[in-house]
């Protein structure tokens, strides 16, 4: 039985040309984190017209230059998406994977994309006895990106496909100053891009890491791009990327063949969703995290605002049960559902609603689950015709396999560590099969009309940061920025709680007496980075970027 578990530097600036007087980008560094910085204050960027948030300024401005001179949403999107995989390798990139919610105006549709790729062929569960590769091809899916925004365009694009690559191909040929985030991720994980020669003579060309500022160019990447941009997708699943990729996974002692690459597809999926105090939730199905949000909300909603109110020690107690019941009865069905479809009427009915909340309205400790750190980046965005994306693309870890392909210049994945060994387990590695992925991109809707855009980082925790961002706008009524600068409850890498060191000692000590078992934490990767969209009232946007790392609102 299912339930039988349950016992247990600010920078503001002005874009110079004819959008001077138009578009302003707002940024925030991160807290003392692995990706150290300092927090500052913020407020939210307006606009009218259109609204683009996402982790780098060069991709925000991007995606608004697009939209300004006539491009759909989804042009900016790809726009703004291949500006991030060429400035933030680390997060996201061509050899990467990506989420897509998409709201059409003009159809009243909801769309989900599913552009994950799959394993290799020859994975197999004895292949991987030993357990899975964390790092080196042996840790590369076939990336689904670069397709789904071939597939997204072919039905809502406007610009032609080559003058979707420009700025990204321009980037990665003439260079880009490195970005603090980058830089600090360098230093970090030194030992791991060491290793590997495409990524050493990259990003240490004199055999120590790049710094902040420093100007980095991409050649071999900028031929792909350049590929790409005139060939189309087949370029990379039935062209020379494919075979470049595939012939140097196979010299290395990888699995991923240039045949494992042809016919790729991504999915099509219908969203899930909840209502949660009279607003309509959407997120992404398995293979997805997405419905253990919708598991919390509703194991959430049978608790009014003023009980989630009523005090730190309490909201927080009420959050952590919700976050330990739907971590413990869903995440073990968490998989590709073309080889085992999770019972997502069950969790999601009424009835297993109500034995959740009976349990959180308990506000009972326990242990959580083992997340993971995650190399990811996030877009928001909206347009005055009443169309919204949020995006979650990833390489997985930092610098996902931490191997880049020097014929293609791709840093590729390692979503194969998404996988389970275990044979008897619904998310073993199996040949074709796409692994468990924790991005959970998430579009709200408020009488009819979308309200909220969210998109995190920060592995399983992304539903974990999601729940919290909701309830601070609906039941605490924040203002979208402070919803953002609230302080956060996490998990660490053990799967115990944690909590941001902003919260005054005794809401730890209330926690603690009621056997919540918590560690502080100063600027934790668990606590995310949200890229957040209000629709106002009046067709006033609001966009806001979380000041946990780097992330940049941008519009007018």
């Amino acid at each position: 039985m299912l339930m039988g578990r349950f016992a247990e530097a600010r920078i503001d600036k002005l874009v110079s040309g004819a959008m001077m007087a138009k578009i302003i980008v707002r940024a925030k560094m991160a807290k003392v984190d692995e990706f150290a910085g300092e927090k500052l204050a913020r407020s939210p960027v307006y606009g009218t017209k259109f609204m683009v948030v996402s982790g780098h300024s060069l991709a925000s401005t991007a995606g608004v230059k697009t939209l300004e001179a006539g491009g759909s949403l989804i042009d900016a999107m790809i726009v703004t998406s291949s500006v991030l995989c060429t400035v933030l390798p680390h997060a996201t990139s061509f050899g990467g994977d990506a989420f897509i919610i998409y709201y059409d105006a003009k159809s009243k549709k909801t769309i989900g994309l599913n552009a994950s790729g799959h394993a290799p062929a020859g994975a197999t569960p004895d292949f991987f006895k030993e357990g899975m590769v964390v790092r080196g091809p042996l840790a590369a899916s076939v990336p689904g990106l670069v397709r789904g925004w071939e597939r997204l365009h072919q039905k809502y694009g406007k610009i032609e496909w080559p003058n979707l690559f420009k700025t990204a191909l321009d980037l990665a040929e003439n260079g880009h100053p490195l970005s603090r985030v980058l830089a600090s991720a360098l230093r970090l994980f030194q030992k791991d891009v060491s290793a590997d020669p495409g990524c050493s003579s990259l990003y240490m060309p004199n055999g120590v890491p790049l710094n902040a500022g420093d100007l980095i160019k991409q050649p071999s990447l900028a031929e792909t791009i350049r590929s790409i941009a005139s060939e189309g997708s087949s370029a990379f699943y039935e062209g020379a990327i494919a075979k470049s990729i595939g012939e140097y996974s196979q010299q290395c002692g990888g699995l991923l063949s240039p045949a494992d690459f042809q016919g790729y597809e991504p999915e099509w999926v219908d969203v899930l969703s909840a209502d949660y105090k009279g607003h309509k939730v959407c997120v992404m199905p398995p293979n997805s995290y997405g419905y253990l949000m919708l598991m919390q909300l509703n194991a959430l909603s049978g608790l009014n605002s003023k009980e989630l109110c009523r005090s730190d020690p309490d909201r927080l107690a009420y959050l952590m049960t919700a976050a330990r019941v739907a971590f413990d009865e869903g995440k073990s069905f968490i998989c590709d559902p073309a080889f085992y479809p999770a019972p997502l009427d069950e969790f999601l009915s009424t009835e297993f609603t109500k034995k959740m909340q009976n349990i959180v309205a308990e506000a009972t400790p326990g242990s959580h689950q083992k997340p993971g750190v995650g190399g990811t980046s996030c877009i928001t965005m909206v347009d005055h015709e009443g169309n919204a994306c949020a995006v979650v693309q990833s390489v997985f870890h930092v610098f996902g396999s931490a191997w880049l392909d020097p014929g293609t210049g791709i840093l590729l994945n390692n979503r194969m560590t998404g996988f389970d060994t275990d044979p008897n387990h619904r998310n073993v590695v199996a040949p074709k099969k796409r692994p468990s992925h924790t991005l959970n991109p998430v579009m709200v809707f408020k009488d009819g009309a979308v309200k909220y855009l969210m998109t995190t980082p920060g592995g399983p925790a992304q539903t974990i940061s999601n729940v919290q961002m909701l309830t601070n706008l609906v039941d605490r009524g924040f203002e979208l920025s402070a919803a953002l600068e609230s302080p956060r409850w996490s998990i660490d890498g053990s799967g115990n709680p944690i909590i941001d060191d902003e919260y005054p000692q005794e809401t730890i000590d209330a926690l603690k007496a009621r056997g919540f078992l918590l560690e502080r934490a100063s600027g934790a990767s668990y606590f995310g980075s949200s890229k957040c969209i209000e629709v106002m009232d009046k067709g006033v946007f609001a966009g806001a970027a979380d000041h946990r790392r780097e992330a940049y609102a941008c519009g007018y």
